[in-house]
């Protein structure tokens, strides 16, 4: 039996959203794609995004009539904890 997708996605900051398990990780993650240190990163806030914030469409950072997806879909299709996407 394959094993349940156990990752949620978290907002860390003002404009990143990641794949993780837990909210710890979710900084390790942002951390890494950073190439910083996760204790820079230990004070940032982060929330689980669920419902609607989920489902809320994202355009192309170039062509802002393009839809280019949402972070459920991105979420779902995510193996390991993972940078999602952001507004910077």
């Amino acid at each position: 039996m394959p094993e349940e997708n156990l990752l949620a996605c978290y907002s860390v900051g003002d404009c990143d959203y990641v794949a993780a398990r837990d909210g710890d990780e979710a900084r390790a993650v942002l951390a890494a794609v950073n190439g910083d240190e996760v204790e820079n990163y230990a004070d940032w806030d982060v929330e689980l995004v669920h419902g609607a914030g989920l489902d809320r469409p994202w355009c192309d950072e170039d062509d802002r009539t393009k839809i280019v997806g949402n972070l459920r879909e991105w979420l779902a299709a995510a193996t390991e904890p993972t940078w999602l996407a952001g507004t910077e």
